[in-house]
């Protein structure tokens, strides 16, 4: 049975459940019982997350926190940096899995910067780090799980009423795209 260990953020913990119904019997899912957050938490975290070295896969996802703007008007996480870490948190997971995905960000409604009460996220920002990441973690030999490109024509059947979480449609959709992925299957 494959071993697999999923990591991200709230978005992760929203499809979680049903990937691990969806792979029952297939596959033994772990995950951190706690929202994974932006790339720098996630990097800190991996070795309690992750104690073992014997999984078949892990599958991630980091980006949403990263993107938001914060009080000052900034990025959390500018672009280099996120990469950066994302290279970093690679070299550690090869040590620990066979296969590793990483998922890319997810969009939001098109005026969750402008309505957000704080931490805006804007998908010109999420649209730029996909790509980034694409490129980057592709040429490290990483797979690429395009959740994004799935959710993105349809954000708001897709997205939630809060503008950047899934909907339970989205939900269905993410669940489908991380089961194949895991196991191996046509996407």
């Amino acid at each position: 049975m494959t071993k697999a260990m999923l990591i991200g953020d709230s978005i992760r913990m929203s499809y979680q459940d049903r990937v691990r119904q969806m792979l029952d019997g297939r596959a033994v899912i772990h995950a951190p019982e706690e929202n994974c957050r932006f790339s720098a938490y996630t990097l800190f975290n991996l070795q309690p997350w992750m104690p073992d070295n014997d999984y078949d896969v892990v599958h991630w996802n980091n980006g949403q926190w990263d993107t938001c703007y914060m009080p000052d008007g900034r990025i959390h996480t500018p672009l280099a940096t996120y990469l950066e870490i994302q290279k970093r948190i690679v070299e550690i997971l090869r040590r620990k899995a066979k296969r590793l995905i990483f998922a890319t960000t997810t969009p939001v409604h098109p005026d969750q910067y402008e309505k957000a009460a704080l931490n805006g996220r804007k998908n010109v920002d999420i649209e730029a780090y996909n790509r980034a990441a694409v490129r980057e973690l592709s040429a490290l030999g990483v797979e690429i799980n395009d959740i994004h490109a799935a959710l993105a024509g349809s954000v708001m059947t897709h997205i939630s009423e809060d503008k950047v979480h899934l909907s339970p449609e989205g939900v269905e959709v993410c669940a489908h795209l991380v089961s194949n992925a895991v196991t191996g299957a046509p996407r």
